[in-house]
């Protein structure tokens, strides 16, 4: 008897959502746990995965947008050992985005792309592509669960710039010949623009930072640290710190700490408000904003004041490896009244952070700079990062968000503080 596939129940305030990809074809053999279908809601993408083994039938095409409990695919258990041969058609997908030119495709043969059993693997959208361009699937790296190659990681090989021919090892040389000037890619008049709809999260994502800017007093304060003695301690302890962690030790686990003994030294910035009361965490649940090429999420590091350097690292890890392959759960975004973004790993200098709501502050990192600043009256080069918090001003005085910053660039400069808790 065949099993329904049905959207799943996410959080109380879901009801419907985006099929935005199937990540099987109609009519494959699918294990149990394996991903069936990406979901976007206005909240979280994730994938949904198969309760059990058998040979799928899709009900409902990818660009549809779909009801939480809606049927949109049947699995028959009993049809598993049966060979592949799908009796509905395959639902049209909606079209996708003129790729970049292909100047700039590695040249693979034009066969490869034909291997069938290489083609059973890949999900309509991603067949297609590798099709429509001759690739050789094997030389795709895939960045989806279990190493499955996804529609960005084809768009991503095909943009990648073709490797340069090896010098031959012997033999006399010519002079290299100056490279040909790159084709200029022609496009028609009616596709100097292209058009695709917004994401669930994109949209809801769009919705809250209007509201934010109508809805809060927000404010920002900013100030800078001399890295010195973290990027020293990092160089001394890493490789004995990965050696008995497994972890690497980056920066932002000293951000965490910092910003949780400022939580503890200004408790005002770890509130919000509801309704006409200002409510007060004792806790510590850290948001870390993380960008992904399924929009940005806001996983939570809970507890975060229970938790060693390593501890940190590591639930950052995992964090973003749930974020990569779409598995963070409802759980894992709510609860922070405290963010912390890093625009700096993008290459930014200074930026405005814009509040998370229901939290009523955010910590903006940026770019590790060297430059010349004054210590003891001797002008030095340092290694300097901008700091900025944006805090809602309804709850959080200046003398607070100032007082909260300052301590946090007192605890990095001096991260004996960390330890010593002093």
């Amino acid at each position: 008897m065949a099993v329904d596939v049905k959207i799943p129940e996410i959080g109380e305030s879901i009801t419907e959502g985006f099929l935005a990809e199937w990540s099987q074809k109609n009519g494959a053999a699918v294990a149990a746990e394996e991903p069936l279908l990406v979901l976007e809601t206005d909240k979280i993408t994730m994938n949904v995965t198969a309760e059990v083994a058998g040979r799928l039938e899709i009900l409902v095409a990818e660009g549809e947008t779909v009801e939480v409990g809606q049927v949109v695919a049947r699995i028959d258990p009993e049809a598993a050992g049966d060979s592949p041969a799908p009796t509905q058609k395959e639902p049209a997908e909606p079209p996708a985005a003129p790729p970049p030119p292909e100047a700039n495709v590695p040249p693979v043969a034009a066969t490869a792309a034909t291997d069938t059993a290489d083609l059973e693997q890949l999900s309509p959208s991603v067949r297609r592509l590798v099709v429509e361009h001759a690739l050789d699937p094997a030389a795709i790296e895939g960045t989806g669960k279990d190493g499955r190659i996804l529609k960005g990681d084809v768009l991503a090989f095909i943009q990648k710039p073709a490797p340069a021919p090896e010098a031959p090892s012997e033999g006399p040389q010519e002079a290299p010949k100056a490279p040909d000037p790159a084709p200029v890619a022609v496009v028609d008049s009616g596709q100097r623009q292209s058009r695709k709809p917004m994401s669930r999260l994109r949209q809801r994502l769009a919705e809250r930072l209007v509201e934010v800017q109508q809805t809060t007093a927000m404010l920002t304060t900013f100030n800078e640290v001399d890295m010195s003695r973290i990027m020293a301690l990092r160089s001394q302890y890493q490789e004995s710190f990965v050696q008995k962690h497994g972890v690497k030790l980056g920066f932002m686990s000293f951000f965490v700490k910092a910003v949780v003994d400022g939580l503890k030294t200004v408790p005002e910035v770890n509130a919000f408000i509801e309704g006409h009361e200002i409510l007060t965490n004792h806790y510590y649940d850290i948001g870390i904003a993380v960008s992904s090429e399924h929009g940005l999420v806001v996983p939570v590091i809970r507890d975060a004041d229970q938790l060693s350097l390593a501890g940190i690292e590591s639930t950052i890890g995992t964090l973003a490896a749930k974020a990569r392959d779409r598995t963070l759960g409802i759980s894992d975004l709510q609860g922070a009244v405290f963010t912390i973004t890093n625009g700096g790993i993008f290459g930014s200098l200074l930026s405005t952070p814009i509040l998370n709501p229901p939290g009523s502050a955010i910590l903006g990192m940026h770019s590790i700079k060297k430059r010349p600043i004054v210590v003891d009256d001797a002008i030095v080069i340092r290694p300097m990062m901008n700091l900025a918090v944006s805090y809602d001003h309804r709850i959080i005085d200046g003398k607070e968000a100032v007082t909260f910053l300052k301590r946090i660039v007192d605890c990095l400069e001096n991260p004996e503080r960390l330890l010593l808790e002093v």
